[in-house]
């Protein structure tokens, strides 16, 4: 009976779960309604006017502004990722690898506040005198395509280089285990045909690529939704050019949090049905991920 009784318990917490994701979802489907009438979810989907004073919204740039902040993300998170997770099991000595462990398990603990001091205080300026202003100057045609970085070095770029720092210690825990998971017999047979430790670690990531995939897009779906650390260093001023990474910009988790408090009866529509965008978004990466992992 005790057994059972425990079954039962946590059976029910997870029902619990889901009904409680349920809740949320319609709760912000039911406040983003007003958005469904006639052209008005056109104009919010398509366009990037953001003028409370007129009552004229659009969330593009903030739409466009959180898949590039995200890819930028990604790109940093599986870089990283990947070669620290490899170095760890690999390459480093047996005796310094739980300590490496932990210290890049202890990066996913940091809270989030303390990324967007560091990013605004630390990073914002060596990317603006290091990074933007050299390419600006010695490259001025670059200004074009990136835009012209602002005097404090916050930024579209250091939004998403900061989110890829954050992110990445999920991404390698993730790939760290599967490393581990490859059968000693495949590495031992890499071996014997003579392949040396990087040839042997290049079939591994073939080996463990749907792996590292579905790491990656938990990753994405974490980058997606984070809120504080960009507020602090995207610039949270809408970039209809959200594709000039140099300038300042706006995601949707920023956006919500800096325009909620101050939202008049046609911005909070607006702001949750940008809500509900980020719930179907998170949705459609963790259902993605459990079909990679199905497949794998």
């Amino acid at each position: 009976m005790r057994k059972i009784d425990f079954f039962r318990f946590f059976s029910l917490a997870n029902i619990m779960i889901l009904l409680l994701l349920l809740l949320v979802i319609t709760i912000v489907m039911y406040y983003s309604l007003p958005i469904f009438t006639g052209e008005f979810l056109v104009r919010v989907l398509l366009t990037s006017a953001w003028d409370p004073n007129r009552e004229i919204y659009g969330i593009l740039f903030a739409l466009g502004g959180t898949l590039v902040v995200a890819f930028i993300a990604i790109i940093i998170s599986g870089v990283l990722s990947i070669s620290t997770a490899f170095f760890i099991v690999e390459i480093a000595p047996y005796k310094l690898r739980p300590l490496l462990e932990t210290i890049v398990d202890l990066g996913a603990v940091i809270p989030s506040v303390i990324y967007g001091l560091w990013g605004l205080l630390f990073l914002a300026p060596i990317l603006r005198d290091y990074v933007m202003r050299p390419l600006t100057e010695y490259f001025p045609w670059l200004k074009d395509f990136l835009g012209t970085y602002s005097p404090s070095g916050v930024s579209l770029l250091t939004a998403g280089i900061l989110l890829g720092v954050m992110i990445y210690p999920f991404a390698t825990s993730i790939i760290r285990e599967s490393i581990k998971l490859i059968p000693f017999s495949i590495k031992e047979a890499l071996y014997s045909l003579g392949l040396n430790k990087w040839e042997v670690i290049i079939q591994e990531i073939r080996f463990i690529t749907r792996s590292i995939l579905a790491a990656l897009m938990i990753a994405f779906g974490r980058a997606v939704g984070e809120t504080v650390a960009v507020a602090m260093v995207v610039g949270n001023v809408p970039n209809p050019l959200f594709y000039m990474i140099f300038r300042p910009g706006y995601t949707i988790s920023s956006l919500i949090a800096n325009q909620f408090l101050n939202a008049t009866q046609t911005m909070l529509p607006v702001l949750y049905f940008s809500a509900l965008i980020l719930v179907l978004l998170g949705f459609a990466i963790n259902l993605s991920v459990m079909l990679l992992i199905r497949q794998r």
